[in-house]
């Protein structure tokens, strides 16, 4: 199944349930009491990286690599960044690849004791539902927004989508963006251009 199929297949089963014989749960919910399942939702995805950063440690050091990176990425300075703090890896690292581990650091070659691979698996597994359980929140509450006529599914992620096309003209564009400071710079003037021509917008 396609990842677009896989959705269409949510957005159904979320109408089904908020239709006239769907869920009565599903049913009394609103905007405002869905807020504190976007916050624990999003905690529990979290909570899923932390466990599978702790399991990709555990293997790297039964294969003799470093637990975690000698070198972590200096704090950020941009509004609203993390600092890095979850990186286990830094990106300037010459053995740093997304396609490495949840960190970015290698996981060595070889194999491992059968539990510890038993654990990798199951903290994958665990990763793979919270996205699910997180993915599901927006898709609730854009059809709630549609049921209050404020604006449908379709409308939001066309937003993002062309929010994120306008964001990466070094992408999409002629624009130069060789670094991630770079990308940042660009990202973040294009957000300010965009503010002060609608300062009544979202952003």
């Amino acid at each position: 199944m396609e990842a677009g199929e896989a959705f269409a297949h949510l957005v159904g089963l979320q109408e089904r349930l908020l239709a006239e014989g769907g869920c009565p749960w599903d049913r009394e919910q609103t905007l405002a009491s869905l807020r504190r399942y976007v916050l624990e939702e999003a905690n529990e995805v979290v909570s899923a990286i932390n466990r599978l950063l702790d399991v990709e440690a555990e293997i790297r050091a039964t294969r003799g690599l470093p637990a975690a990176d000698a070198s972590p990425p200096q704090p950020a300075s941009g509004e609203g960044e993390d600092g890095g703090d979850m990186h286990a890896h830094h990106p300037q690292r010459e053995d740093f690849s997304q396609g490495n581990s949840a960190s970015g650091a290698p996981l060595g070659k070889g194999s491992m004791p059968p539990e510890l691979a038993r654990k990798w698996a199951r903290a994958k597994a665990e990763l793979c539902e919270e996205i699910g359980d997180l993915i599901m929140q927006p898709v609730f509450q854009a059809k709630l927004a549609e049921k209050l006529g404020y604006f449908t599914l379709v409308e939001a992620i066309d937003g993002i989508y062309r929010k994120l096309v306008r964001r990466h003209p070094h992408v999409f564009g002629d624009a130069r963006a060789d670094t991630p400071d770079e990308v940042l710079d660009s990202w973040n003037a294009i957000k300010r251009e965009e503010k002060n021509r609608d300062e009544g917008g979202l952003s």
